[in-house]
Parts: C-alpha cells; sequence; structure tokens
C-alpha cells in the first residue's frame, strides 16, 4: 500500500466517517434513553419480562428481511458506482417487494406461536399478549432498515444511520416522557415509534432516489434473496448473540437476572455503537474497492477502519470497566448486581474491535459461502456455550457466551482473509500508522 493510495483514501474515509460517527453519537441520548426509561420506569423485575418480548421481536424482525437490506446496500453501491441509476431503482424496488413479503409472513408466524412459546418456552404464559403486541411491531423495523439499506447504498450515510439506529428510540423516548409506562403499554409505544420511522425513511428514500435516464437500460435484477442470505449468516449471528442469551437466561433463571444482564448487554453495546458504525460506513466501499479490483484501496480502508474503532472505543472502554457497578448502579435497584456480567460482555466487545470490518469485508468481496461457515460455527458455538454455561452460572455464563462466540468470528473472518485477500486488517492497521509516521 503506497503512501499516495493512504492519503487519498485517507481523505474520504475520514468525510464520511465525521457523518456517520457524528449520526452514531445520537444512539447515546436516544438509544441508551430508550434502555434507561425501561430500566427506571418499569424495574429490573418488568424490565426483565420487557426484554424477553424484545428478544423474541429482535430475532423476529430479523427473519423479516433476511439480510436484504445489507444485500440492497451492496447491490446499489455497485449500481452507482458503474453509473447505473437505473439499475439502482430496479434493485431498491424489488428489494422492498421482498422485504415487504418476508416481514409479512413474519408477523403472522409470530402471532401464531406467541401463546405456545409463552405457555411452554418461557412458562410464563402472561407473556402471550405482550409477544402478541410486539409481532405488530416487526413490519415497520424491517421497513426501515430497507430504507437504512438502500440509503447506505446510495452513500447517503447520514440518513441512513439516522433511520437505521437512533430516530425510532427518540421518539420512544419524547413520547414516553407523557405516557404511563407498563411492558404492554411500553410496547405499543415501540410500535408507534418503529412506524413513524419507516414512514420518515421512505419519504427520505423518495427524495434521495437517483434519477432515471431517459433511453437508457432498464437494468437487470439481481438475486437479493442468495446474497442476502449470505450477508444474514453475519448479521444473524449479531441478532442471536443480542436475544439467544437473555431468552435462555429467561427459560432457566429469573427475571432479576434477565433484567441486570439486558442492561449490562445494552451498555456494553456502547462499544457496538462504533463498531457497527465503521463497519456500516466502509460495507460499500468495500464492494466499490473490490469491483474496481483495487486490493490497495482494501487494505487502507480495513487499516483506517481499526484505526477509528480503537480511537473512539478504547476510552469508553477503560470508563466501563472500571466503574461496572457505579454506572448500572444508576439505572436503579439491583441492577449492580450485573457489574461482573457487564465486564465479560466488555471482553467480548474488545475482541469484536479486534476484527472490525472483518466479516463485511469478506461478504462484499465475494466469499460469503466462507462467511457463512464462519457464522455457522459461531451460532452454534453460542448454542452450546449457553446451554452449558447459563445454567451453570447464569447472567456471567451467559456473559461467557457471547465471548467465545466473537473469539470464533474474529479468528474465522481474519484467517479467511489472509487466505482469499492476501493480508491481514491488523498488520495493514499496523503499516498504515508507520506510513503515518514516516509522512
Amino acid at each position: 500500500m503506497s503512501i499516495t493510495t493512504f492519503l487519498r483514501t485517507r481523505q474520504d474515509f475520514l468525510r464520511a466517517a465525521f457523518v456517520t460517527l457524528g449520526s452514531r453519537l445520537l444512539d447515546l441520548p436516544s438509544r441508551y434513553g430508550f434502555h434507561l426509561i425501561v430500566a427506571f420506569r418499569l424495574g429490573v423485575m418488568d424490565a426483565g419480562l420487557f426484554y424477553i418480548v424484545f428478544s423474541v421481536l429482535t430475532l423476529a424482525a430479523g427473519a423479516g428481511r433476511l439480510g436484504i437490506d445489507r444485500a440492497l446496500t451492496r447491490e446499489v453501491a455497485r449500481a452507482m458506482a458503474g453509473h447505473s441509476p437505473n439499475s439502482a431503482r430496479l434493485i431498491i424496488g424489488h428489494g422492498v417487494r421482498s422485504v415487504l413479503f418476508l416481514c409479512i409472513g413474519a408477523t403472522l408466524l409470530m402471532l401464531l406461536i406467541a401463546n405456545p412459546v409463552a405457555r411452554h418456552l418461557i412458562g410464563n404464559p402472561a407473556l402471550a399478549r405482550p409477544l402478541m403486541i410486539g409481532a405488530l411491531s416487526i413490519p415497520p423495523l424491517c421497513l426501515s432498515v430497507v430504507a437504512g439499506g438502500a440509503l447506505l447504498g446510495l452513500m447517503r450515510v447520514g440518513y441512513s444511520q439516522a433511520i437505521y439506529s437512533w430516530l425510532w428510540p427518540a421518539i420512544f423516548c419524547l413520547c414516553a416522557l407523557v405516557v404511563p409506562l407498563t411492558v404492554s403499554s411500553a410496547l405499543w409505544l415501540l410500535l408507534a415509534a418503529t412506524s413513524i420511522n419507516a414512514v420518515i425513511g421512505f419519504a427520505i428514500l423518495a427524495l434521495m432516489l437517483p434519477k432515471a435516464e431517459a433511453g437508457a437500460p432498464a437494468g437487470e435484477r439481481v438475486p437479493l434473496f442468495g446474497l442476502g442470505w449470505s450477508l444474514f449468516t453475519t448479521e444473524i449471528v449479531q441478532l442471536l448473540l443480542a436475544s439467544a442469551p437473555t431468552l435462555a437466561l429467561g427459560i432457566v433463571t429469573s427475571e432479576k437476572q434477565v433484567g441486570y444482564f439486558a442492561l449490562a448487554w445494552r451498555v456494553a453495546l456502547i462499544l457496538n455503537l462504533v463498531v457497527s458504525a465503521v463497519a456500516a460506513m466502509v460495507s460499500p466501499r468495500f464492494a466499490r474497492a473490490h469491483a474496481q479490483g483495487n486490493r490497495a484501496e482494501l487494505m487502507a480502508i480495513s487499516a483506517q477502519a481499526l484505526a477509528m474503532v480503537f480511537a473512539l472505543g478504547a476510552p469508553p472502554l477503560i470508563v466501563l470497566m472500571a466503574g461496572a457497578r457505579p454506572i448500572l448502579e444508576l439505572f436503579g435497584s439491583g441492577y449492580g448486581d450485573g457489574a461482573m456480567t457487564l465486564r465479560i460482555l466488555l471482553l467480548g466487545q474488545l475482541v469484536a474491535m479486534l476484527s472490525a470490518g472483518a466479516p463485511e469485508l469478506l461478504g462484499m468481496a465475494g466469499h460469503g459461502s466462507m462467511l457463512r461457515r464462519i457464522n455457522l460455527a459461531a451460532a452454534l458455538c453460542l448454542g452450546l456455550s449457553l446451554a452449558v454455561l447459563t445454567p451453570l452460572f447464569g447472567a456471567n455464563g451467559a456473559a461467557w457466551a457471547t465471548v467465545t462466540t466473537a473469539v470464533v468470528i474474529a479468528i474465522g473472518a481474519n484467517l479467511a482473509i489472509r487466505h482469499y485477500l492476501d493480508f491481514l486488517p491488523i498488520e495493514a492497521f499496523g503499516s498504515s500508522l508507520r506510513l503515518r509516521r514516516a509522512a
């Protein structure tokens, strides 16, 4: 990687980073305001019940889009890089219709199984109605994400991150200031917030669509389901990491452990805001560089992604490790018991920081089959770890299960990048530091 390549990509990267991470900073008052309100207003026991429902909803919403939003990002970015706005418009329309079909099916399925899941899996029949209410939020959640994916492919990064991440929690927080909260009312409010988010997302997308070129080819449909499924194997591990430990705890332990684990996990995910924001930002750039056959740019983008993640992620990691108990106790009585759980979860986030952008690089570089195998291994590791560790160690066992899963993903993705692309992101990062000093 030459100094010229590094400097050229650095300016473009930092410009996009400013927009993306500036947007993600809005996650702190909005998304964490959402969790703070749930923790304070519901208390540790009812918060545990809410997060059981929220975890089921998160998994179901993932099944309602199957990674099509990520495929949309890649294919729209490729179409725009090839100066083919007609293809981009066709791809976006196909993606929206596909996700609409999937999310309606996921909603109907969740409505049908809510009662047996509450009675026989979770062992709490009173959760059947909240699960049904939560199911209604699947379509707006899925449609919001597909709008965000299309905007990201169009390089409208700030708008994309708003729709993806912080707008609906901000709406929830504003409405919660005047609405009495119970488990059920919080879920109704979630439905309202995500619905407004979806409407705003599609309004922005309509404004940002590239103009059709008269006389140009109409464009070709691309197989979004196949690519989406490959990329979804990355996301499904993240969905399982966010949801499966909470569900496992809900089945084998008390609502209190579910409550403080769920809060500790959300606090740890502050670091994931940085990792996921950088990964989302570099995904279309990986796709563009790979389409152009530019290996040097792939290395430069990988290095700068790691630099950004560590520059922004190291300070909160240190603060959260040192102040785990007092930070959790800010959310209310009973949450401080999750201090050790939080520290364990932070180890997993450190591993994720070390491999930031690696799974996305594999997917965008066309190595979806290897990505599927890595994520299958990670999902299997998570399931086995939860089955063994959660009954033995409760919330701490569930936290260790997330760490082992992060290790599997990090090692697998980096070894695959070395094999297929002949470099390691961490080595490219070291080279970029040496180049910066030399410059």
